[in-house]
């Protein structure tokens, strides 16, 4: 009878955790894009966030209207996986890194030139402000700064021979990063590609690197299952962020530098506050590997890439915002104004129903005014 009652709990507990899954799915999925037909490795928003494109292990690229959620045009030239998609700044081009190359797109997809010179697979890039330069890491151990209106290698960097995966550049400082297998980081100067510090911290490799847009911190995602963010000013450890299971393939900046997202092989996405080093919210619904992820310039919307051959689209929903930064005044207003006591023994059963929707309004109204707070502390 004891191993019934227990086996009761349990089969109670995951249809529980069941529901908090669906729950989140309902809340925050937008839309679940299935269009490539094999694991979706790279994903990109448009500048303005009204396209985003997508690479894939069945080596095609897709343009995508944000508004219809539909294909716009798909583009083929690489002939492996494309694991690194980066628009310029401008949004008038677009760079795809896969096979041994790099390739340079305008924004509508027509080809323009490809940067030879890795003999194995581009894994990552990082592009300059005014998109003449561009930094790649391959599998080759081969860290490389381009010029790409020349298409020509201007600089190899030695970094004694270690496999890099993620590179980065700053667009507000000129810095260039590159994690390595063996777990640490290298920051370079863009003039004289002088090594100016090495951070070393991690357990396992590094496979994706971020700088802020404002270029005081260097946020790392590695094999170790950890997020570090680095304080460039100080050159020290700002934070770590613990909490996914597995390694951590992908992170992005908020355009306004106050979140960090990141997905992970353990299938989830997360969304962290950069400057408390807080987790803020859990994104579940992938099924597989989390590839790749972004998010768009207001800051509303996650784009997410994953093994499983899908792109979802997320969007951070004020609610998830107001519930972390304000959630004790939030629940202390609601209880305060009565609305929500369950029903009283004096209340029929038409006049509990008529506090029911007073009280949801007076709900939405408190919503809105927490949320116009954050509006104005952003």
């Amino acid at each position: 009878m004891k191993y019934f009652k227990l086996n009761l709990i349990l089969i109670f507990l995951f249809l529980s955790f069941q529901s908090y899954l669906l729950a989140q799915k309902e809340t925050s999925l937008v839309t679940t894009l299935k269009e490539h037909s094999d694991e979706v490795h790279s994903i990109a928003f448009s500048p303005d966030g009204s396209e985003f494109i997508s690479g894939s292990k069945d080596e095609s690229i897709i343009i995508w209207d944000f508004n219809a959620f539909q294909p716009i045009k798909t583009i083929q030239r690489h002939y492996a996986t494309i694991y690194e998609l980066e628009y310029s700044v401008n949004g008038e081009y677009f760079f795809s890194g896969g096979d041994k190359t790099i390739n340079v797109w305008d924004k509508n997809g027509n080809y323009i030139n490809s940067l030879s010179g890795h003999t194995t697979a581009v894994w990552s890039v990082g592009v300059s402000n005014d998109a003449k330069f561009l930094v790649s890491g391959s599998f080759d151990n081969n860290f490389r700064f381009w010029n790409v209106e020349k298409a020509e290698t201007i600089h190899v960097f030695d970094n004694n021979k270690k496999s890099v995966l993620a590179v980065a550049y700053s667009k507000a400082n000129n810095l260039i990063a590159c994690g390595n297998q063996d777990g640490s980081i290298e920051i370079y100067t863009f003039d004289n590609f002088e090594l100016i510090h090495s951070f070393s911290g991690h357990g396992g490799n590094i496979y994706s690197l971020a700088f802020s847009n404002n270029g005081k911190f260097l946020a790392s995602a590695s094999r170790d299952n950890n997020i570090k963010v680095w304080n460039l000013e100080k050159m020290e450890i700002f934070h770590v962020l613990t909490g996914h299971e597995r390694s951590v393939m992908s992170i992005k900046f908020s355009n306004n530098d106050k979140y960090l997202v990141s997905g992970s092989y353990d299938t989830s996405i997360k969304l962290w506050d950069v400057i408390k080093g807080e987790e803020i919210y859990t994104f579940l619904g992938h099924s597989m590997p989390v590839n790749d992820v972004d998010i768009n310039h207001n800051n509303n919307y996650i784009l997410s890439a994953s093994a499983d051959k899908t792109l979802k689209v997320w969007e951070l929903k004020p609610e998830i915002l107001v519930n972390f930064y304000f959630e004790e005044e939030f629940q202390n207003e609601l209880n305060e104004s009565g609305l929500f006591e369950p029903r009283k023994t004096s209340e029929s059963r038409s006049v509990y129903k008529a506090r029911q929707k007073k009280a949801e309004l007076y709900r939405l109204e408190l919503l809105q005014k927490f949320i116009n707070q954050l509006d104005k502390s952003n």
